[in-house]
């Protein structure tokens, strides 16, 4: 992961693969997309030694690619079959920072020694008790205070391992009324409430390294673009008003939630692209993802390109010094079952 082209348009984009195995197509597809990074959910994934198979073959089909999961454990929790069960954000919540650190460390040696590179974890949204907005259990409390203690925790025990880590969903998705993967969301939070949900962003961002944007709708900031395609919200409030300068990840653009404001993935990751994210998800269609690619080559995005190939220059090096920072000892697969297993036993 030393060099990152910014003409590549493909290595702005994250995609999903799928099956278990690369099949032809697939492979044809990524050799020739060379996208910026590969995330891996549970329909690529049945035991450990399959997994290590996709991940070497992935660094050497697309060798710049960064490897990324999903792993925060609870009902978002892609290696729960092929590693073991980690622990919820809801019962990290009710447990020491000490124990949230404990899982980010074994969760992160579980993906080093599986391949990965990174994951998306933790979320540091408010817990606003709601329910049927896909947060349900995985928030670490409803506090600021509380999120940030043990978001942090997290991130120090998967930095430790040697694991990149990204806080999600900017700039708050705790209090959405609907789940963004089906259909938008609107949340009417302004003035104090909104900062609060902005606090634990504007304390872990630049520790993190990587921040997720989320689908949800912003009146108070914008009340024509959800946040991921919002430069109000992405360059204003995430660059100027918090002063990150890191990796900048759009949400799936598959989800529903961004229908409204365009029509195809494609579309829809451009415009996220435009308002400022660096990163782009396209978790399921390879085609949207080729398509993508084709629409970020745009003459008039040539100055996006060149900044947001710096920011994964700077991401990738990152990920080097974790790697370089980490004990040598690669921990085997059944202590890292023993670990989380003891995690689950005593937080539930």
């Amino acid at each position: 992961m030393s060099r990152f082209a910014p003409a590549r348009s493909g290595g702005f984009l994250v995609v999903g693969i799928p099956g278990t195995e690369l099949d032809g197509e697939t492979r044809r597809t990524l050799e020739k997309l060379q996208p910026g990074g590969v995330i891996l959910f549970t329909r690529n994934l049945e035991t450990p030694e399959q997994v290590q198979a996709l991940t070497g073959e992935l660094r050497a089909l697309v060798p710049e690619a960064v490897l990324w999961i999903d792993a925060e454990g609870g009902r978002v929790d892609r290696l729960k079959d092929v590693l073991a069960p980690a622990p919820a954000g809801e019962a990290l919540a009710a447990a020491p920072s000490g124990v949230a650190e404990r899982a980010g460390r074994w969760i992160g040696h579980g993906l080093r020694r599986l391949g990965f590179d990174a994951d998306y974890a933790p979320v540091v949204d408010l817990d606003h008790d709601r329910t049927g907005n896909a947060l349900d259990g995985r928030c670490l409390g409803s506090e600021p205070g509380d999120v940030v203690a043990r978001a942090r925790a997290f991130l120090r025990g998967l930095h430790g391992s040697g694991i990149g880590g990204c806080i999600k969903h900017f700039p708050g998705l705790g209090d959405a009324p609907a789940d963004t993967h089906h259909r938008p969301a609107t949340i009417e939070l302004a003035g104090p409430e909104l900062e609060r949900e902005l606090e634990p962003f504007r304390r872990l961002a630049d520790e993190a390294g990587t921040v997720m944007v989320g689908h949800a709708l912003y009146p108070a900031w914008d009340a024509e673009r959800p946040a991921s395609l919002s430069p109000r919200i992405v360059e204003d409030v995430l660059r100027r008003e918090l002063s990150f300068g890191g990796l900048a990840v759009a949400d799936d653009a598959e989800m529903e939630g961004l229908a409204p404001w365009a029509a195809t993935p494609a579309e829809r990751a451009v415009a996220a692209f435009e308002a400022g994210c660096d990163a782009l998800l396209i978790c399921h269609r390879l085609e949207e993802a080729a398509r993508t690619a084709e629409l970020l080559s745009a003459p008039e995005l040539a100055s996006r390109r060149r900044e947001s190939a710096r920011r994964w220059q700077a991401h990738r090096r990152h990920l080097v010094r974790l790697r370089e920072g980490a004990p040598k000892r690669a921990f085997s697969v059944a202590t890292v079952r023993c670990r989380l297993g003891e995690l689950v036993a005593r937080v539930g």
